[in-house]
């Protein structure tokens, strides 16, 4: 009985927690409900906003009045208005309404920069500081901005030899003003005095300062500020140890110790070199060549047999297996190399294994991106042709000639693209030549400035990818320059008046005559010269047919018609016989023989290679003379700096002999003269040459000899270069004087400026002294020249 009481009690005590958690939960049910239904955006407000629109707001959130409110999409808006950068804090306010709910952005605005100030800044003008900073008045903070402006700071002042410079940005509100003020703690001006080795016992000093961007101070000072950078600095360590090691000393140690003196504006740096033993090659094999022997294909190596162990060579070696093998087609061959080191000593085992695999020959030649020039103006260009095993040297030499022509986009980096695909079988490969269009004509307005011409200006047209047969279809083609284009003729007119020559020109050439080596041009031409006594005036016709004999060596035949007026400047007693005899109309009717050589790695700033021109002309009517005349340059590069330029030797000279051919005198104006630029400097052009025993007066001689030499030194890459020259040479009366009586030198030094923008025109200023003249001569110290422009 009183179990079943207890019972009764217990079910009594379930019943109810159920009832009640039953109605909690319909009340948690209900409650929910009617908050999912009362969670319907009715208004959006903006608020803390002063200077930014709530319409440009309002354009950055997705959510709408009407939505559902939903937690992650308002959170995205907040994310949508932050990226604005307009604000430092954004913050979701949400009031209910009696029908829905009201969702509040409420927006605090980054402050505006209404002044920036700088502190400490002793050693650069505010007015720089300004110019080097991102930020300006009147823009909102950011702090990225900031710290980026800091490091820009930083590297103006390290460039003034500053480095150790501290910059701190900060804002604050002044007056009711918003002020960022950087604040600049300069530091002295230190310089790098000296850049010392110790331990280098088998490198001199200067030649571990050539591996190294880092230059101590030294005149002059504005391009040798002697900066110390340390990033460059600690690249110049990893590439003086790099030096060692591809040259042997593979265990070699380099590291670096920095003072100062006491007022810490000059900095000594001291480079520890450990050098350690030099390695040597003690066994060098090949393996799996049958095309060569090991002796043919070791011939060609660096590395050699008890030589020192390169470490560098390594890969040049290997490149230049390859490379004999493209030659002769086996474009696929493959080449490993390894080495190992000895366990007794400096001694390291080279073995190079050989995969020969197939040999290739070239199947089709395709030609792609040639919108406008033709497809036999660029075949004729390439050297190597269907059927033929395929040469990479052929194809090196070929992109080459491609690239020179200037037809193509110079500017895309890759005017003229070869590249291989299978053939129908095998062993065959088609070569794929991808050109990109450029635009080949020039028009140019402009002028210059030549010691042996004077002032001019020059108004000219030159497409080296003319057709005249491409007719435009509409005067848009003409305009867009889609006409008279691919057929790699070579058109010229040109304008160019000036004080001392005038020339008027208008040339066509066809390089190569129905597709052969033979090259056929027609020009006429008006060219005015004065001169201290009188005044030449040349108007003629020239014709001219050439082949090029074998790779950039061409010969030509040129018969040409000229009218020559001559004219005293003005009547005086003492006028040379020499000018008398020749005023007034001289015809002249010619034919010149002319070879023409340019093998050099760049056509317009040569560093190595050579170039070569020579003619032999004979001409009859009124002007009865032959005329010889040789040209030529050669051109080393004796060493490069790495990131700062090449140093180059240029060498070469100029013979010239002119006789009559008939009983009477060379006409004074196919007589030689020497002086001026491209000749002897320190003297003025055509201040070097016989003169009138009557009058004084130069009247040129019947030999020219000239030689020059000039050292090219970098002082800010290909852009600025130093040059340091010898000239001497003469011109001088007869071909028996062809001696060495009568010699004038001079030596000086210049500057020579190459400004991209100027495209292929260089400024060249030079300073000569004639260490050697004679009476007669004219001198003149400095010469100028910019823009180019024939002497005549």
């Amino acid at each position: 009985m009183k179990s079943n009481k207890v019972l009764l009690q217990a079910t009594s005590i379930i019943v109810t927690l159920v009832i009640t958690l039953f109605f909690s939960y319909s009340k948690v049910v209900c409650a929910e409900t009617q908050e999912k239904i009362v969670r319907i955006i009715k208004k959006i407000e903006i608020k803390g906003n002063q200077r930014i629109s709530v319409t440009a707001i309002r354009s950055s959130i997705r959510v709408k009045e009407g939505d559902p409110y939903d937690t992650q999409l308002v959170s995205q808006d907040v994310d949508a208005i932050w990226s604005l950068g307009f604000f430092d804090n954004i913050e979701v306010e949400l009031e209910g309404l009696a029908d829905g709910l009201k969702v509040v952005f409420v927006v605090t605005e980054r402050a505006v920069i209404d002044e920036i100030q700088f502190q400490g800044n002793k050693k650069i003008k505010t007015k720089k500081l300004k110019k080097q900073i991102e930020i300006k008045e009147g823009d909102y903070i950011k702090p990225y901005l900031l710290k980026l402006d800091e490091d820009k700071i930083k590297e103006l002042y390290i460039k003034k030899c500053f480095h150790r410079i501290q910059v701190h940005a900060e804002s604050k509100l002044i007056d009711g003003k918003t002020v960022v003020v950087f604040n600049i703690e300069e530091g002295p001006k230190i310089r790098i005095a000296k850049i010392g080795f110790t331990g280098n016992n088998n490198f001199k000093r200067r030649k571990l300062l050539k591996q190294m961007e880092s230059r101590q101070k030294h005149f002059p000072a504005f391009i040798f500020p002697g900066r110390f950078e340390q990033n460059k600095f600690e690249s110049d360590i990893v590439k003086v140890k790099e030096f060692y090691m591809n040259n042997g000393w593979l265990d070699a140690d380099v590291g670096y110790e920095i003072t100062y003196n006491e007022d810490n504006t000059r900095m000594f740096i001291n480079v520890h070199v450990k050098e350690g033993e030099r390695y040597y090659v003690e066994n060098l094999q090949i393996n799996g060549a049958t095309l060569f022997t090991g002796e043919e294909l070791k011939e060609k190596l660096k590395l050699k047999e008890g030589g020192p162990f390169f470490l560098d060579a390594v890969e040049k070696d290997t490149y230049q297996l390859r490379l004999m093998y493209g030659e002769q087609g086996y474009i696929a061959a493959g080449v490993k190399e390894k080495h190992i080191f000895s366990s007794e000593g400096t001694k390291v085992d080279i073995s190079f294994t050989i995969d020969e695999k197939d040999r290739y020959y070239i199947e089709k030649i395709k030609i792609a991106g040639n919108d406008k020039t033709r497809d036999n103006v660029i075949r004729r260009q390439v050297t190597f042709y269907p059927g033929e095993r395929l040469d990479t040297e052929k194809i090196r030499d070929s992109q080459r000639r491609l690239t020179n022509t200037g037809y193509f986009d110079m500017e895309s980096g890759a005017p003229a693209g070869i590249n291989f695909e299978p053939g129908s079988e095998p062993n065959k490969q088609n070569v794929l030549i991808d050109v990109k269009e450029g635009r080949t004509g020039m028009l140019r307005f402009g002028g210059g400035y030549g010691a042996n011409v004077g002032a001019f200006g020059d108004i000219s047209y030159t497409d080296r990818n003319f057709d005249v047969f491409d007719l435009p279809k509409s005067w848009n083609d003409f305009l867009q320059g889609n006409a008279f284009r691919g057929a790699g003729e070579i058109l010229t007119l040109r304008f160019s008046p000036g004080f001392q020559r005038t020339e008027i020109m208008l040339s066509l050439t066809n390089p190569s005559v129905f597709d052969s080596p033979y090259s056929l041009g027609e020009s006429i031409y008006d060219y005015l010269r004065w001169y201290r006594d009188y005044k030449q005036q040349n108007i003629g016709s020239r014709v001219s047919g050439g082949r090029e004999i074998q790779r950039d060596f061409f010969v030509k035949l040129s018969p040409e018609f000229d009218v020559i007026n001559i004219e005293r400047q003005k009547a005086k007693e003492d006028t040379s016989q020499d000018i008398l005899d020749v005023e007034g109309g001289n015809l002249k009717a010619g034919i010149t023989l002319s070879a023409n050589i340019t093998r050099t790695d760049n056509i317009y700033m040569p560093s190595k290679g050579y170039e070569g021109e020579s003619s032999l002309e004979f001409a009859g009517l009124d002007v009865d003379i032959a005329k010889y005349k040789f040209q030529t340059t050669k051109y080393n590069t004796l060493f490069e700096v790495p990131k700062w330029g090449k140093h180059v030797l240029a060498y070469g000279g100029t013979f010239g002999v002119v006789e009559p051919t008939s009983g009477s005198d060379v006409p004074i104006f196919e007589r030689f003269f020497a002086g001026g630029y491209g000749s002897l400097r320190g003297f003025q052009y055509r201040g070097i040459a016989p003169v009138d025993e009557k009058t004084g007066d130069q009247i040129g001689g019947d030999i020219l000899i000239v030689m020059n030499t000039e050292y090219l030194v970098p002082i800010y890459k290909d852009i600025l270069r130093a040059a340091f020259f010898i000239d001497t040479g003469k011109a001088d009366r007869t071909v028996s004087d062809i001696n060495l009586d009568h010699f004038r030198v001079s030596t000086g030094l210049g500057l020579r400026v190459n400004i991209p923008f100027l495209g292929r025109s260089t400024i060249a200023i030079d300073y000569g002294v004639p260490v050697i003249k004679e009476e007669g001569d004219e001198i003149q110290a400095f010469s100028f020249n910019f823009g180019g422009g024939s002497s005549f």
